[in-house]
């Protein structure tokens, strides 16, 4: 389980998170929209245990999380918006390195380097990831952070550059894996893939958690929705549209 407790968190004199409360049950894939700016990436940094933040508390599993607590981490994979990857490796020997911080046996890295490989479409060869194309370094790094088997993974913007085939797998393997148990936490601006993989969708916005909710919840809300196949879409449009800026906005664009 995921609690996030009155999380602030500001750059300078900016504030951007101003008292984010969200939980997640294990076994759920939890969305987190927003807007661009609107904190993502730095709630996401900070569950993963890269960026201090300013006041409250982390827990995963009843373990409080600190930014000098690295046993928490053996239990997390993650995603960042901009993959992380050594570029003079190469895909395999990247998994490998990777595994091997884990502290995981030969044996079983070896074959779950072959697998990853295979599943994500990426060379066994010797090629360097910095001559790879954009969609194959971000399967890199989706496949680095599986090889640990992770019962926690965060991911912000995971499918950018990622084919559609490749998704399509990647998302019938994360219902697999929280059906067994893995908690997955992700961000995304692809509403297609999420509404039909994600469990929960919490809106942060103005630095706090507007709501958090299923899908069949959302779509009971009382909504005139303009795309009533993908009310994820439907409900940040209507949200953007009530700010009644939209027809002000560049009006020497449109006359």
């Amino acid at each position: 389980m995921l609690k996030i407790q009155n999380i602030h968190k500001s750059f300078n004199t900016k504030k951007v998170l101003n008292g984010v409360d969200l939980e997640v049950q294990t076994g759920t894939i939890q969305s987190l929209l927003g807007a661009n700016g609107s904190g993502k990436s730095t709630l996401t940094h900070i569950i993963s245990g890269i960026m201090e933040y300013n006041i409250g508390d982390i827990y995963i599993n009843n373990s409080l999380v600190t930014i000098d607590n690295y046993s928490y981490r053996e239990q997390i994979g993650f995603v960042f918006e901009k993959p992380m990857y050594l570029e003079k490796f190469s895909a395999e020997e990247y998994l490998y390195f990777a595994g091997r911080m884990y502290k995981i046996d030969k044996s079983v890295l070896t074959k779950r380097v072959k697998d990853l490989l295979l599943f994500f479409d990426l060379p066994d060869d010797d090629q360097y990831i910095e001559n790879y194309s954009k969609g194959m370094k971000s399967k890199v790094s989706l496949a680095a952070a599986l090889v640990h088997n992770p019962k926690l993974l965060i991911l912000d913007e995971p499918f950018d550059n990622v084919d559609f085939v490749t998704i399509q797998k990647i998302t019938k393997l994360f219902r697999s894996m929280a059906v067994n148990g893995c908690t997955i936490f992700v961000t995304s601006h692809q509403y297609d893939i999420i509404a039909n993989m994600c469990d929960k969708f919490a809106l942060l916005k103005d630095g706090k958690i507007m709501f958090n909710t299923s899908l069949s919840e959302l779509k009971s809300m009382s909504i005139d929705y303009s795309n009533e196949e993908n009310p994820i879409k439907s409900y940040l449009e209507k949200l953007m549209d009530s700010n009644d800026t939209i027809n002000k906005d560049l009006i020497w664009l449109k006359t």
